[in-house]
């Protein structure tokens, strides 16, 4: 009886020390955990908030439309855009969806001038500023004997630009043709985590699907098509912490994944694609970091800087939108415009 007392209670004093030390452990994560919360939110670290366009489109509510390849496309018409602030703008699509670059009455004389088309973003695009702004319309203004394309679209990336040439291509060949690139275009081809939990507010102004890039082991490029959503991590939007861990993985997804060098890749095929069919390609380098210019001179890629210092608050759309300003549109034309005279890519203008 007595050594069968005595194991008995050994064994409860092994359970109690397991279970002793489970709720020591709990404790130390649990304190660790709202040191972190608290340490974060000091830091300026706060829980996840979702994000609303809160954009009015008038008329109709709504900017952009479903599209297979391209996953969407601007509306065709006029509309008055307003910010949450209360700044306005209009824009103007073409039937083809892409925006005028000179009065819209004006169109059927465009007749048979030689094309320069443009590639971009809602940089390119012009989003935040009347038509006559936006640098495709300063740059059409300034070269009056071409007629200047805007394929620039709100949330394209380099991809989508490489769609569009290839479509466009099927009806029509223009004499230069411009791909206006931003580095912030990188994670919108390969359509990182960070890149989703931007976008997918915009899916107020229509549904968006996005095509994405990837690189396989010889390095060819393959592609796919993904809808426009974001799923949070659990507790995000309560905690600061929960958010700081989502971020510091988007930033790892983001250190593992090539989406650079599926930038060149995309860039590559449009050079390729140009030299095929006889146009002159020429990178315009809009915005952010210039890294990607290196490698397009070092492929003999005409390359020209006609970014502006963001900074700067003349530049800027701020405080009520984060896009170039009227003067920021008006230097990205003359610097073009510039850059593609020097070149001897365009005729020089007539007296």
């Amino acid at each position: 009886m007595g050594n069968n007392a005595v194991q008995g209670e050994g064994k409860l004093t092994r359970k109690k020390k397991f279970f002793f030390a489970c709720v020591a452990s709990v404790t130390i994560v649990l304190g660790l955990a709202v040191v972190s919360e608290v340490v974060l939110r000091l830091a300026g670290v706060g829980p996840w908030t979702k994000k609303d366009t809160n954009i009015r489109v008038e008329p109709g509510g709504t900017f952009f439309l479903p599209h297979p390849t391209l996953g969407y496309t601007h509306i065709p018409g006029s509309f008055h855009v307003t910010l949450p602030d209360g700044y306005d703008f209009h824009v103007t699509h073409l039937p083809n969806t892409l925006r005028v670059t000179h009065p819209l009455d004006t169109y059927p004389s465009a007749g048979d001038k030689e094309e320069i088309w443009i590639f971009g973003c809602s940089f390119t695009h012009g989003w935040g500023l009347n038509d006559e702004d936006t640098y495709a319309w300063r740059l059409q203004e300034a070269l009056p004997e071409y007629e200047v394309v805007n394929f620039g679209t709100n949330g394209y990336g380099t991809l989508q630009s490489l769609i569009q040439f290839r479509d466009a291509l099927e009806t029509k060949k223009p004499k230069i043709a411009i791909l206006a690139y931003a580095s912030f275009h990188d994670a919108r081809n390969t359509f990182l985590r960070k890149r989703q939990k931007n976008v997918a507010p915009w899916n107020k102004l229509g549904p968006l699907t996005q095509p994405y890039a990837g690189l396989d082991r010889d390095g060819h490029l393959h592609y796919a098509m993904a809808e426009v959503v974001y799923r949070p991590f659990p507790l995000m939007r309560h905690s600061a912490l929960a958010h700081f861990i989502e971020m510091t993985y988007n930033n790892y997804e983001a250190w593992r994944t090539d989406s650079d060098g599926v930038t060149e890749a995309l860039i590559d095929e449009m050079a390729a694609l140009a030299a095929a069919n006889g146009i002159r390609f020429v990178v315009a380098f809009i915005a952010g970091k210039p890294y990607m210019m290196d490698y397009t001179r070092s492929k003999g890629i005409p390359t020209v800087d006609i970014s502006v210092d963001m900074t700067l608050p003349e530049n800027s759309n701020q405080p009520h939108d984060n896009h170039p300003s009227a003067l920021a549109n008006r230097k990205f034309a003359e610097t073009l415009e510039a850059f593609l005279r020097e070149e001897d890519a365009i005729q020089q203008a007539k007296p």
